[in-house]
């Protein structure tokens, strides 16, 4: 199983989270996030992280030729789409980001509750790699992770797309979240954090040392 750490606003976070073995960092472009980081601040050590990190950027209605320089300058290795896309849209993109030297793969990600279901995977074809399924209130400052539906991670993944399983995750529920998601990666913003915008190192170690050991 996989482990992505998202919401990650900061060199040192992604470092502690990359050395205790994440094989995902998010960073969050979009500028009503409150952990969003700004491509001129990015700059200054998203490029720079390991040739091993694979870092997603996050997105939501940004052009496609600004998402693929942006991707390119990042080095990024994903980029994660959120909010309703249309298979139109997420198509274009495809297509825009073809034109780096190295495509970046696409997730693209479904709110639980939100006004795209799991009958919404099948339409997105080709044009997204994987589906991440969370609940859209573990984006709030100060929120505390609740209780979700994991085995919809299940469900989605019949619709032939792997799976990033998000929603209330910590390192106490995080076995019973693979058990009964089965995904192909777990991931985490809230349950790791000591602010919005810093992230708790031993907090992520727990997390990834129980997940791993979950395999």
């Amino acid at each position: 199983m996989k482990i992505k750490i998202c919401g990650i606003t900061n060199r040192e976070d992604a470092v502690w989270a990359l050395n205790d073995g994440a094989h995902f960092i998010g960073v969050d472009f979009r500028k009503r996030s409150p952990r969003c980081v700004l491509p001129a601040d990015a700059k200054d050590w998203v490029p720079d992280l390991p040739t091993f990190a694979s870092v997603v950027g996050l997105f939501d209605d940004e052009p496609g030729n600004v998402i693929a320089k942006l991707a390119a300058e990042m080095n990024l290795k994903g980029v994660q789409f959120n909010g309703p896309q249309t298979p139109q849209r997420l198509r274009g993109l495809r297509q825009a980001l073809a034109i780096t030297e190295c495509p970046p793969f696409i997730i693209k990600a479904l709110a639980f509750p939100g006004p795209e279901t799991l009958e919404d995977i099948p339409r997105w074809g080709n044009a997204v790699d994987y589906v991440l399924l969370y609940d859209p209130a573990e984006t709030k400052p100060g929120h505390i992770p609740r209780p979700f539906d994991w085995s919809l991670a299940v469900a989605a993944a019949a619709h032939g797309k792997p799976v990033f399983l998000g929603g209330g995750l910590t390192a106490e529920n995080v076995r019973e979240v693979a058990l009964q998601g089965q995904p192909f990666a777990l991931d985490v913003t809230s349950g790791v954090e000591k602010s919005t915008r810093h992230k708790n190192p031993a907090k992520m170690r727990d997390f990834i040392t129980k997940a791993l050991l979950g395999r």
